[in-house]
């Protein structure tokens, strides 16, 4: 759809604060200024309007995963990680469906892929180290890190400029991925 950008970026914003279930293309639509109709146009169902919104984010989360491959140590994973920061923050209201929404959207194709690449890119942090404790790990850092990118001006007692949450993030991703050992001095 010429344009969707308003209306994908509404969809979003719905999918994210009351899940897929709760989000109706009614309220989507009147919230990028458009017609139910018009959105049915373009987008034959709300699961196709989903992907629509969610694929830009998977296809840039592909090439994180492929950047990630080619680090091996932790300095570069450390640069690794302010740049997945960043991902996660241009990105931040589709990771919140992706992670917060995901177990409900099991089954819907994009999600489908997004937890593929997910676990690749788990696989690829800690090498040889896929134990339950390092899944737990990553999820733990992930959720939360989802939950912060769209919640963290109600957790905090003021607004929280991008660059402090991204500061913020970076720290505390660096220190549940990648250890202790890996933070700076």
């Amino acid at each position: 759809m010429r344009g969707s950008a308003p209306l994908l970026e509404s969809a979003l914003r719905q999918f994210a604060v009351v899940g897929f279930e709760g989000a109706s293309l009614q309220r989507i639509a009147a919230d990028a200024g458009l017609s139910k109709s018009s959105v049915l146009y373009h987008f034959a169902s709300k699961e196709a309007l989903l992907d629509a919104a969610l694929r830009p984010a998977v296809e840039d989360l592909a090439g994180v995963v492929d950047e990630m491959a080619r680090i091996a140590d932790a300095a570069p994973r450390r640069a690794f990680l302010v740049r997945f920061v960043d991902y996660l923050l241009e990105h931040r209201l589709a990771i919140a469906v992706i992670f917060n929404h995901g177990q409900a959207l099991a089954g819907h194709a994009v999600i489908d892929e997004a937890d593929r690449l997910v676990r690749d890119l788990a696989d690829r942090l800690a090498p040889g180290q896929g134990g339950e404790r390092e899944v737990l790990r990553f999820g733990v850092a992930l959720a939360g890190a989802a939950f912060m990118l769209v919640a963290a001006d109600r957790w905090a007692p003021a607004h929280v400029p991008d660059d402090e949450l991204r500061a913020g993030l970076v720290d505390v991703l660096g220190e549940f991925v990648l250890g202790p050992a890996a933070q700076p001095a």
